[in-house]
């Protein structure tokens, strides 16, 4: 390796897992290892029968990839088929086409003739590895041009020093993209509850808190990241520290898990349940500090049971932040009541109501109210 100029295998190694975060860097993390193999693109490609046309691969060779998946050819390359004949598809293998194909076979197979050579393609080096969920086989390829040559000793060393990350890197993608969407789930679900959470660390320290979670807290708790929420009622605050140590990691079991809480200068009690998250800080190098912690789930039970009607507004060209004002406003909530229930300014919530009336075409809040009772009423 030391040998080998230009070559960063860490730098290689690093934007594949940064790509594991963020999809769209796949395309950037595969040229670059097929630069230091010298080919021309770099593809993943599962070979678990009910998704082996699922393939990942640099934009360099988009057109083959496509070709290959929604064209069919997957169920027709011969290099899979010989290489599991042969024993070469074992985990953990760096393969070369010598390996498993002569070049007169090359020229009468099916696949070669009328895939390979149509895209001019010449040889391809792969590392074959295991799905380390389901064990099912993944092989990274990169192809070289028709007009280059078999690949070098020290190409195939840096492909099989970067494979595995790479296969380990495409299942974290994987895994990243199904967490997103449970996320997404949960989001809805609380936001059908009309639920917010606020996320303590270990010590009550405030880590996250959620667009909703803010919302229903103005005026009953004061929040700050890094700090310990406290009750902004004062007469609340006794209570309030009293229900937070109980419920905190340290203990050996919450001696009271919900609280109905007051309101700064009346009105309704918010309901907070608070939910321990045992165990150790689940990503601790991320520096979330949360060493087990709390999640503690505020709600207004005594809300309205009206569907959330800020998707449809949403819809007719409101922003978000419009969107909600729009339905307080036309649900009766004055201007000043809207800015300190979403911890804004009055002249914010005054200039966004203006832009609501000039996106719904209405001038006044009456008919506001009337065009948010119709929405409520679907």
């Amino acid at each position: 390796m030391s040998a080998t100029s230009g070559f960063d295998p860490l730098a290689l190694i690093d934007a594949c897992y940064a790509a594991a975060l963020d999809r769209e860097r796949w395309s950037g993390a595969l040229d670059g290892i097929a630069d230091a193999v010298g080919a021309r693109g770099a593809v993943i490609v599962s070979h678990d029968p009910a998704r082996t046309a699922q393939t990942l691969a640099s934009e360099r060779i988009a057109d083959v990839n496509l070709d290959y998946g929604v064209g069919g050819w997957w169920q027709h390359d011969s290099r899979i088929r010989l290489g599991r004949e042969r024993g070469l598809m074992r985990p953990g293998t760096v393969t070369v086409d010598e390996m498993y194909i002569t070049a007169d076979e090359k020229r009468t197979d099916p696949f070669f003739q009328h895939f390979i050579d149509r895209h001019r393609l010449g040889n391809l080096c792969a590392y074959v590895g295991a799905d380390p969920m389901d064990r099912h086989t993944l092989s990274f390829s990169a192809p070289r041009d028709l007009r280059k040559g078999p690949f070098e000793g020290a190409e195939i060393e840096r492909l099989g020093l970067v494979g595995p990350h790479v296969i380990r890197a495409f299942r974290l993608t994987a895994l990243v993209g199904d967490l997103r969407r449970e996320v997404q789930g949960l989001a809805s679900a609380l936001e059908g509850m009309r639920a917010g959470t606020v996320v303590l660390d270990a010590r009550g320290r405030v880590r996250l808190v959620s667009p909703a979670g803010e919302r229903l807290a103005a005026g009953y708790l004061a929040l700050r990241t890094g700090a310990v929420p406290t009750a902004a009622e004062p007469g609340e605050g006794a209570r309030f520290d009293r229900f937070l140590s109980d419920v905190l990691p340290e203990q050996a079991w919450p001696l009271q898990e919900r609280l109905l809480l007051r309101r700064r200068g009346g009105g309704r009690p918010l309901y907070v349940e608070a939910l321990p998250l045992r165990g150790g800080d689940p990503l601790p190098e991320a520096g979330t500090g949360l060493g087990g912690g709390v999640i503690l789930l505020l709600r207004d039970l005594l809300a309205p049971a009206s569907r959330p009607i800020e998707p449809l507004l949403e819809q007719l060209g409101l922003t978000r932040a419009e969107a909600r004002v729009a339905a307080l406003v036309g649900r009766g909530a004055a201007p000043r009541e809207v800015a300190e229930q979403l911890t804004v300014g009055e002249s914010t919530v005054r200039s966004q109501l203006k832009a609501v009336y000039g996106k719904l075409a209405i001038r006044r809040q009456s008919e506001l109210a009337v065009f948010i009772t119709r929405l409520d009423s679907l």
